[in-house]
């Protein structure tokens, strides 16, 4: 517990700066956790992943999240065709695992774009959607390890509890309500839609990858946070969450 407390700690101290300068210093941060994600991902399926599969992802995300719109669908079309290259000159892919490595490279493209257009609105939309998922799983944690007693989905998760998700929703709800109706400026009826709905699809991200861990038969992507696992075990729930909140803001035409 300390020692997870410690990391929580030691992570925001290393997020938050680079986030606040914006510029190069965010540029590095976002393609430093993307190529610990794909060597993660990659992992999946071996404990020696192939470095040239590793690469490809990496730099598969590092260019989809570059290009123009425009040219969105060629690159991905690429990297499909790249990632089917790689898993028949080698041995450490099969189809099953290659779907999984496709899926989380998508999953972390678009979060990467959504990540930039929202931080263009404004960084307390950022720390809005960031503190959001960050309450959520740390109460539903808590909540979960002082009341849990029914388990949720136990073949997916076999520690979160229906009570810890519900301490989860309700104190993420609450803190994200306040910090959103008096830092972010649209309308209030958005903000509490957000609010409503994000401490929710961010316990469905983290479900989601728990699942792919559990298909794998892993504990976790990583242990690169000592206590936490690794990147993608950190940023499961967030992933998800700025997706969903990209896609809101969009629906509502409020991205500059």
């Amino acid at each position: 517990m300390k020692q997870r407390i410690i990391t929580a700690f030691a992570i925001l101290a290393i997020l938050i700066p680079p986030i606040i300068y914006g510029g190069i210093p965010l540029r590095i941060l976002i393609f430093t956790l993307c190529a610990i994600a794909s060597y993660e991902t990659v992992s999946l399926r071996s404990e020696e992943p192939d470095w040239l599969l590793t690469i490809l992802t990496f730099f598969s995300i590092v260019i989809m999240y570059n290009v123009n719109d425009n040219y969105y669908l060629p690159m991905l079309s690429l990297f499909i065709i790249g990632l089917f290259f790689i898993s028949i000159v080698s041995n450490i892919l099969d189809i099953d695992s290659l779907s999984y490595v496709f899926l989380i490279s998508i999953i972390i493209t678009i979060a990467c774009k959504g990540f930039i257009a929202i931080y263009d609105m404004g960084i307390f939309y950022i720390f809005y959607i960031g503190f959001a998922c960050y309450i959520t799983d740390s109460m539903a944690y808590f909540t979960g390890v002082k009341y849990g007693k029914h388990k949720m989905i136990p073949r997916i998760s076999p520690n979160k509890t229906w009570e810890g998700a519900f301490g989860g929703y309700v104190s993420g709800f609450a803190v994200s309500l306040v910090f959103g109706l008096i830092f972010l400026k649209i309308p209030y009826y958005v903000t509490i839609f957000l609010s409503l709905t994000i401490p929710i699809v961010s316990q469905l991200g983290d479900l989601a990858f728990s699942s792919i861990k559990r298909h794998f038969d892993k504990k976790d992507f990583g242990s690169v946070f000592p206590g936490h696992g690794g990147v993608l075990d950190r940023l499961d729930s967030l992933l998800f969450t700025i997706i969903y909140s990209y896609a809101i803001f969009y629906m509502f035409n409020l991205l500059v």
